[in-house]
């Protein structure tokens, strides 16, 4: 259960993906999960990140250092045009579980996500939603 947040938790790291081309500043990200066993508390839920300026510098730097941090290695990282495609593996309390996922950026302050991801017990599929939401984050 405790991989599984994890991996909910790891959902919110979409939107430094594409930081290069999204608006600094607050974002709301909306998740659906579908999966074997899943909670129902985690089906569904919207979170709030926030994008510095800084990490939208270098897209492939920003999505390995937030992997690393972690203790993922991020794999192959693709990217053409407004879509990225990325794979990493995670090995959490001897847990292994692996991902693969696209970002397609829509606009500067839209984006859409999907990882699916394959864990020894079972499958998870997640779906994010990114919209900005304004230029000031909170302190």
């Amino acid at each position: 259960m405790k991989h599984t947040i994890l991996l909910a938790t790891l959902l919110g790291l979409c939107a430094p993906v594409l930081a290069g081309d999204l608006k600094p500043g607050l974002w709301q990200i909306n998740t659906t999960m579908e999966g074997d066993n899943l909670p129902p508390q985690m089906r569904a839920h919207t979170q709030q990140q926030c994008l510095s300026p800084e990490e939208a510098e270098d897209v492939v730097s920003a999505l390995q250092e937030s992997w690393n941090a972690d203790e993922c290695d991020l794999g192959k990282v693709d990217r053409s045009g407004d879509n990225l495609t990325w794979e990493a593996s995670c090995n959490q309390n001897g847990m292994q579980s692996t991902m693969k996922g696209s970002v397609t950026l829509h606009s500067d302050t839209h984006y859409t996500s999907t990882i699916d991801m394959t864990m020894p017990s079972h499958k998870m599929v997640s779906k994010s939603e990114g919209k900005w939401a304004s230029s000031d984050c909170p302190g």
